[in-house]
């Protein structure tokens, strides 16, 4: 299965750039430049892809700033019922100016500690298994998400190469994970 990444209309050049690099950090991620598309028309092309899943990212000031996660059904496109912040991005450019960046990777393993909430959606939308434990004992693995609390209520995202232990895709800091208490929401239904 695939998942549709893409960004809110007028996306900056910071935030296409960190799509480009997400997208070749997860295997089945596919990126979509949106333009003037309504949520209906990407939705309808993602369903041609086999997409299950359409993540798209906001900007505030240029940098991505939140995240909101929809899933794709026969008739409907349906809110998962998820406040997502994002509080800051480190894109590979910034964090290794001179290395080049990897090709796509074909494999993806969720590495987590025990409890993390966020861990469970992000690899269920990434369609990842997901381990708790040491990064050290998934070497295998092309890309890791490794998901760290930082506070609580704070979680850290990097996409690390299973070789090498380099950075294979951006560093997300995520100041805000929540699940509202309320059933995904329709938003639209889909005409096919």
């Amino acid at each position: 299965m695939v998942v549709v990444l893409t960004t809110s209309r007028d996306a900056s050049t910071r935030l296409r750039q960190f799509i480009n690099e997400l997208e070749l950090a997860v295997p089945n991620a596919v990126k979509v430049n949106r333009g003037r598309s309504g949520l209906v028309d990407l939705a309808l092309n993602a369903l041609e892809m086999g997409a299950r899943h359409i993540v798209v990212f906001n900007s505030f000031h240029g940098n991505p700033s939140s995240m909101v996660i929809y899933r794709i059904r026969e008739n409907s496109l349906v809110k998962l019922p998820y406040v997502i912040t994002l509080t800051g991005v480190k894109l590979l450019k910034d964090i290794l100016p001179s290395r080049p960046i990897l090709g796509k990777a074909n494999t993806m393993v969720t590495v987590t500690q025990p409890g993390v909430q966020l861990a469970l959606t992000l690899s269920e939308v990434f369609e990842s298994q997901l381990f708790y434990g040491s990064i050290d004992e998934y070497r295998s693995y092309d890309s890791i998400m490794y998901i760290r609390p930082v506070k609580p209520g704070c979680c850290e995202v990097s996409f690390i190469d299973g070789l090498t232990y380099a950075p294979r895709g951006p560093i997300i800091r995520i100041r805000r994970f929540k699940e509202v208490n309320a059933p995904g929401l329709v938003v639209k239904r889909l005409r096919a």
